[in-house]
């Protein structure tokens, strides 16, 4: 991805430096969940309790969508004040400011079913699964729409954005799909 970025210029590469580091703001919390998420439902699963893995799946879920939306609506209202923090040209600035509104909107809806959800999976011996989707995801989804919007399409850095929006969307339809149909609880990840 960082070699596709490359191609579009001082401004845009600048632009996609500042945001990716902002951006780790509105999903810190998305990220810890992430590994209590496996240790918690691990547990659960290890002791033979799948509803009270799926009751700790639900709540951790919802932490994960609030303290997204929350943290993301701060970042977007301070976005002023902390790109005021680096030294960017304009065309640099207008570009972090769209990369980042993107990123809090796309992470509030998308982010925790894309990978706290994953990692629930994950925990119950459902490993497989995630492996595939993450791996086919980032290679059709991440790879190839931001060859197709951010070179062919000429969007520049925004279509490699768009990208990930398209993984994070494929992925979360895989993972909240596998979640509902049960297959999760047929996994024995002890034997």
């Amino acid at each position: 991805m960082t070699g596709i970025v490359a191609l579009f210029g001082t401004a845009q590469i600048a632009a996609n430096g500042v945001a990716n580091s902002i951006d780790q703001i509105p999903i810190i919390v998305v990220n810890a969940v992430n590994l209590a998420m496996i240790t918690v439902v691990g547990q659960c699963i290890g002791a033979g309790k799948q509803e009270q893995a799926k009751a700790y799946t639900k709540k951790l879920m919802k932490l994960s969508y609030l303290a997204t939306t929350v943290l993301g609506v701060a970042v977007c209202a301070l976005l002023p004040v902390i790109l005021g923090l680096y030294e960017l040209s304009p065309e640099a600035y207008r570009y972090s400011c769209i990369l980042i509104v993107m990123h809090n909107i796309l992470a509030a809806l998308l982010h925790p079913t894309s990978f706290n959800l994953a990692n629930s999976l994950r925990a119950s011996g459902d490993v497989r699964f995630t492996m595939y989707v993450g791996i086919g995801s980032m290679l059709l989804f991440r790879l190839g729409s931001a060859l197709l919007f951010g070179v062919i399409l000429q969007m520049g850095v925004i279509g490699v954005w768009i990208a990930m929006g398209a993984d994070w969307t494929a992925r979360s339809a895989a993972f909240v799909l596998r979640y509902r149909s049960g297959k999760w609880k047929q996994f024995n990840a002890i034997k």
